[in-house]
């Protein structure tokens, strides 16, 4: 076989490119510096408010006694949405239900975090009284409520939720909020949760799939 056969071919230099004149050059733009971030007094001031009003509210958890939640009650109204967030939850692990009034009130807040806050409250409540609020909190145009009230649901185990559940995790455009669903319902479980699982099983979304898959072998096994 002569020599060369299969050699590569020898590619043609590319041709020099025109050198610009000085005149005709564009100049290169200048980089901007980064803004510099200053803390001021005051925002230190702010951040050391937070933490102590964050710290006051796990003193109260740890405190001894049945005297929480009127204690924790009037942080529900702190200028600090974090602050309020953080009540809402603790009053909700008290356990105290007369306590529910406040959180069916924070629940509906326009503040995310005081939200966030009394849905995972009154998952911690323990209160089916709490259903319809997290049902209707299941279907509000923040993703993370939604989220939140799936999962607060599925902790609270009540079939009521199911139709609810099934519905978002079908149809959330949050995937977050459709695994959410299908964790819940396989917590609640019985026949209206194992074929709301069963109906996903051929998701197009290979997670949605995946989950909806085990949570239908889980509940046909009870």
């Amino acid at each position: 076989m002569p020599a060369g056969v299969f050699a590569a071919e020898k590619k043609k230099p590319a041709p020099a490119a025109k050198k610009q004149s000085s005149a005709s050059a564009p100049a290169k733009k200048q980089q901007e510096p980064a803004p510099v971030k200053v803390t001021t007094k005051t925002d230190e001031a702010l951040l050391r408010e937070h933490r102590a009003r964050l710290d006051e509210i796990s003193a109260i958890e740890r405190s001894p006694g049945a005297a929480k939640t009127p204690a924790l009650k009037p942080m529900l109204s702190d200028k600090n949405p974090l602050v309020r967030g953080e009540a809402a939850e603790a009053i909700g692990k008290t356990k105290d239900q007369a306590a529910f009034g406040e959180l069916s009130t924070a629940i509906k807040s326009e503040d995310d975090h005081t939200r966030w806050g009394a849905v995972r409250g009154l998952a911690a409540l323990g209160d089916n009284k709490a259903v319809p609020l997290l049902i209707t909190a299941l279907g509000h145009p923040e993703g993370n409520t939604r989220w939140k009230a799936a999962q607060a649901l599925g902790e609270l185990k009540d079939a009521r939720a199911v139709d609810a559940l099934a519905e978002a995790a079908r149809s959330d455009k949050s995937r977050n909020v459709r695994l959410a669903a299908i964790e819940a319902l396989m917590k609640i479980g019985g026949n209206k949760a194992a074929a709301a699982a069963e109906g996903l099983k051929n998701d197009p979304d290979p997670e949605i799939k995946a989950w909806a898959g085990a949570a239908a072998d889980k509940l046909r096994v009870k």
